[in-house]
């Protein structure tokens, strides 16, 4: 098959929707299909662009959140999709490139599949003050959420629960979560290098990788560390990302006398962590904005366990006392005890940790996904 991958969202971003269309597209062409990605870009990226099946159009920066940018001519694309002869369109953006997604599918008379892969009803905060105007945008959006979807073929929840989350506003969506790489990450790999350079060893670490945002709640995680430190003198905790909200939580961290039980790294390349989660003791995942948690699934096909808010996609992966804990996401003494007894849990959740990864390798979520593909194809 030819695909044609439509996002609003893609290299040199580094976000969970990139890394699900950069491990999906690996999968698929590794097995004879090809990908074409059409996304919006700055000129830089454009113009330092290699990949001959990537096509940046131009675009200027969603001004609440500049790492996402809104392009300015995607319908252009709709003649590049047909001289290319692309089977199957799979939109994983609801901006201009997905609505562009749609329209060339339409035009073209293509199957179109639809990835849910953020909640942006949960977003709202960026474009929206007030309580009231917050609840009429979010409305708004899932209006929109509705229309837009609609449009598809297919709709791909990455999990259980948000598949639930659609239903109940009316979007039928099939399962197929994103697949994670379980050879690259691996309870074989050794983290005492990574420990060493940071001036770890010896420590118990708690690890926590992802874009830094406030909807990531590492204000809890944040709050809790000092009653983990108390309970386990040895606890540190290293934070991996960048994002819009650096600066604030650097803050909070200080301002809460923690400076010293934490470290932030930035951004780590693909081929730097496996290394961090194997220098890790656990993850911790205070987020209430996941759709699926691919991070908790890297950490544990590394054998870590998990300590995670008690909400949407991040419940489904976690079982308490068997490959972590569950916690309160406002709750900052929860947060610490699960923490605690993540951290107490020892090599015994190793096993489980991998086994629940092992449910979502590469290999198995990418054949369901061509499984679906199949049957809108039909």
């Amino acid at each position: 098959m030819k695909i044609a991958f439509f996002t609003d969202t893609y290299l040199p971003n580094k976000d969970g929707v990139v890394t699900s269309m950069l491990t999906t597209r690996e999968y698929l062409e590794n097995n004879g299909h090809t990908v074409y990605i059409f996304t919006s870009g700055s000129r830089k990226a454009k113009a330092d662009n290699k990949d001959p099946n990537v096509f940046y159009h131009s675009s200027v920066p969603f001004r609440p959140y500049p790492d996402y940018r809104i392009a300015l001519f995607p319908f252009l694309s709709e003649k590049k999709v047909q001289s290319l002869g692309i089977d199957l369109i799979h939109c994983h953006g609801i901006a201009t490139m997905g609505l562009a997604a749609a329209w060339t599918a339409r035009r073209l008379k293509l199957p179109l599949a639809t990835t849910f892969h953020t909640l942006i009803p949960e977003a709202v905060h960026y474009i929206a003050r007030g309580k009231t105007m917050k609840k009429l945008t979010k409305n708004v959006a899932w209006g929109y959420l509705h229309w837009f979807l609609s449009q598809s073929d297919l709709v791909v929840s990455p999990s259980g629960v948000i598949r639930d989350v659609l239903a109940e506003h009316g979007i039928k969506s099939e399962v197929v979560p994103t697949g994670i790489d379980t050879n690259r990450f691996n309870p074989q790999i050794d983290g005492s290098v990574v420990k060493e350079k940071l001036g770890l060893k010896g420590k118990k670490v708690i690890l926590h990788i992802g874009r830094l945002v406030r909807e990531k709640n590492l204000d809890v995680m944040i709050k809790s560390s000092l009653m983990v430190a108390e309970e386990i003198p040895e606890a540190r905790f290293l934070v991996a990302g960048m994002g819009p909200a650096s600066s604030y939580y650097k803050s909070l961290v200080k301002s809460n006398d923690v400076e010293d039980l934490f470290q932030f790294r930035g951004y780590l390349s693909k081929d730097q962590l496996p290394s961090y989660y194997a220098a890790s003791d656990i993850f911790a995942f205070p987020s209430k904005f996941e759709t699926q948690g691919l991070v908790a699934l890297e950490a544990m096909a590394c054998g870590k366990p998990v300590a995670g808010a008690n909400y949407l996609a991040i419940k489904e992966l976690v079982k308490d006392g068997i490959n972590g804990y569950l916690f309160n996401p406002d709750s900052p003494d929860d947060c610490a005890d699960k923490i605690v007894k993540a951290l107490r849990m020892g090599p015994k959740a190793k096993d489980a940790c991998r086994k629940t990864a092992e449910q979502y390798s590469t290999e198995k979520c990418a054949a369901r996904l061509i499984n679906e593909y199949e049957k809108i194809m039909r």
